[in-house]
């Protein structure tokens, strides 16, 4: 395994700023004792999410402020991101076209836990997350730490 190269994106908070958010690896197959496989891949920093600017921490207060809003824009506004109010649309559909990925995984860590008022399946997605990791500060981090799987 030789380090290849650095990830960067946009910084969440600037626009400008470019931040770190992973390292690209290669897989060495070039001499005679490396039998690797010669591709390269990523490997990406537990509290960065690909294809999103918002760190996995300003996610999951997003997602919990949806939630106790009831209302997208209000929530990034609330989160105070830089963003754009459709921005906010964006990200819940991608979480909710998700949940059967982040459910599936979750399933491996520990049972849904029941919730018999909870009307909304992202309700329980993110109690199902709490349960996962009760005692992480961002269940994100923990979810992508610990299963190895993106989140996102």
């Amino acid at each position: 395994m030789i380090l290849h190269g650095k990830l960067y994106g946009y910084a969440e908070h600037d626009e400008c700023l470019k931040s770190y958010r992973g390292q690209r690896v290669f897989c060495n197959n070039r001499k005679a004792r490396n039998n690797g496989c010669g591709r390269t891949f990523s490997v990406w920093a537990a509290d960065k999410l690909r294809r999103m600017r918002l760190g996995a921490n300003a996610l999951w207060t997003f997602l919990k402020l949806v939630l106790h809003l009831g209302n997208k824009a209000h929530a990034l506004r609330a989160l105070d991101a830089d963003l754009s109010v459709s921005s906010a649309y964006r990200i819940w559909k991608r979480f909710a076209n998700g949940q059967s990925h982040i459910r599936t995984a979750l399933a491996r860590c520990c049972p849904p836990p029941s919730l018999p008022h909870a009307r909304r399946p992202e309700d329980q997605t993110l109690a199902h997350m709490k349960a996962a990791f009760p005692a992480a500060p961002c269940p994100i981090v923990a979810f992508q730490h610990g299963l190895q799987v993106a989140f996102l």
